[in-house]
């Protein structure tokens, strides 16, 4: 298991069947896109260390990244700033920021509806909150819901070859389709778009035969029958124009924070 010769097997099938692909981050990026010009003031709610979109998107918007990790990778002296925060309470005034965009970090809340909320207040009328997050039923959701925490922190550091700090616990309490409209619509937003994505079998490059496995399942749930299996949930909601905010008052803003 997890062995050198077997990973290389396993990236000579995806470039054979995957090299030409197009997954969640391309889909990702392209609505991303759609919804910023320059000038956009943009929130990366759940930004990561590294701040990978948050740097991707601060030649052309006023990106603010914020995460729960104690260290973020930003010098703060021009965009993408970084701020150390918790999303159920966000350090902004409403109707601050044009777009909101978070990356699988939904699936990581206890309380979802509370960040929902939370991202609508600091969003202005008429601006876009895009959510990629994992779907509760494809097959490595399951998996990860059925084991122990500490087995799937393993696990998944080893097969990416990540830090164990870089694993989060995970909930799946708005990771359905119909779970996720309902959570935001329940606040106010306008759902736009809601795409279900396949992927390649990431989480099975180590094993040429498991891999194969994961490809007969990404061809099957690439029908439409079986849609909402697909790997990923990707949506585009909006806040209603003429909405008040579900919550009011400034929040005062705290330093941000030097790395």
């Amino acid at each position: 298991m997890f062995r050198a010769k077997d990973r290389h097997k396993c990236q000579q099938l995806f470039e054979r069947y995957y090299s030409e692909g197009k997954f969640h981050d391309a889909f990702y990026r392209e609505l991303i896109q759609k919804h910023v010009i320059p000038g956009t003031r943009l929130l990366d709610a759940g930004c990561g260390r590294y701040l990978k979109f948050s740097k991707e998107l601060a030649p052309t918007a006023e990106v603010i990244g914020i995460d729960l990790g104690p260290t973020l990778e930003a010098t703060n002296k021009s965009f993408p700033f970084g701020i150390c925060g918790d999303l159920a309470k966000l350090p902004f005034r409403s109707e601050y920021f044009d777009v909101v965009i978070s990356r699988f970090v939904v699936e990581h809340l206890p309380d979802p509806t509370q960040v929902f909320e939370e991202l609508y207040r600091v969003l202005k009328p008429g601006g876009k909150v895009i959510l990629l997050t994992p779907c509760k039923w494809d097959y490595v959701s399951l998996i990860a819901a059925a084991t122990p925490y500490f087995w799937h922190r393993s696990l998944v550091s080893r097969i990416f070859r990540v830090s164990k700090d870089d694993v989060f616990p995970t909930f799946y309490r708005a990771n359905t389709p119909s779970s996720i409209t309902k959570a935001l619509t329940s606040i106010g937003f306008r759902q736009r778009e809601l795409l279900m994505i396949n992927h390649y079998p990431a989480y099975l490059m180590f094993s040429p035969v498991l891999f194969r496995l994961g490809r007969f399942y990404e061809r099957l749930t690439s029908l439409e029958m079986f849609r909402s299996l697909r790997a990923t949930i990707l949506c585009v909601c909006e806040k209603a124009p003429n909405l008040a905010c579900s919550r009011h008052g400034l929040i005062k803003r705290p330093k941000l924070v030097q790395t």
